[in-house]
């Protein structure tokens, strides 16, 4: 994004991985290029970059995609605290499962996606896991939530909160390319671009910015 360059249309996220996967479901399933996506390097930074764009000249459409975390709601209250203090009226009590799109007259369109699908508490490895393929029969799958379970509990272990993120890296560490990073999954066909979760988001994504008018937050 060239510096001083008006984006009408942008989604922040809150790393490279975000970042990566989104470019990629994006190129797999051919949505036109109308929007930027924006990494801001940390849930913090994605928060305060959004009520900064909400208020920015010429702006068409903000969209975030965060990690819901461990509470879902808290999350969402923070989200929805920003959007009643600069003058959307219509804000939802709660996340919609198919994504949250507002739109308000003079007012940049507004979308929200929180991972996994806007219902669970969850990061963007428990979205990644919805797309593993036929994941309840996946031996390797299974096998990787064995070995997790079977570790020692030590100081050194990864938090509870981070199973998910544990769980897709050990998976992926045993594919024919070990290793490969979750955009590059995508591309490689590990992860399923065309599972039901993963068409869900691409919906929300078309509805934010391929046609701003349409309105799932109702």
């Amino acid at each position: 994004m060239a510096k001083g360059k008006v984006v009408p249309r942008i989604l922040l996220v809150e790393g490279k991985d975000d970042q990566h996967v989104m470019w990629n479901l994006c190129k797999h399933h051919e949505l036109p290029e109308t929007f930027v996506i924006d990494n801001k390097e940390g849930v913090t930074n994605v928060l305060d970059a959004f009520e900064a764009e909400i208020v920015a000249p010429e702006k068409d459409c903000v969209g975030i995609l965060i990690d819901a975390d461990t509470d879902l709601l808290a999350r969402w209250a923070k989200i929805s605290s920003i959007l009643t203090r600069r003058g959307y009226s219509e804000v939802p009590l709660s996340p919609n499962p198919n994504g949250i799109i507002i739109s308000q007259e003079d007012k940049p369109t507004i979308g929200i996606w929180l991972m996994p699908n806007n219902s669970l508490p969850g990061e963007l490895e428990d979205f990644i896991a919805f797309l593993v393929p036929q994941r309840e029969s996946n031996l390797l799958w299974t096998y990787a939530a064995q070995c997790l379970d079977g570790l020692p509990k030590t100081a050194e272990r990864y938090p509870e909160q981070d199973r998910s993120k544990a769980h897709v890296h050990t998976w992926l560490a045993w594919q024919q390319e070990p290793g490969k990073p979750l955009g590059q999954a995508i591309t490689a066909r590990y992860i399923d671009a065309n599972a039901p979760d993963a068409k869900q988001l691409i919906e929300w994504l078309r509805g934010l910015f391929i046609n701003p008018a349409a309105e799932l937050s109702n």
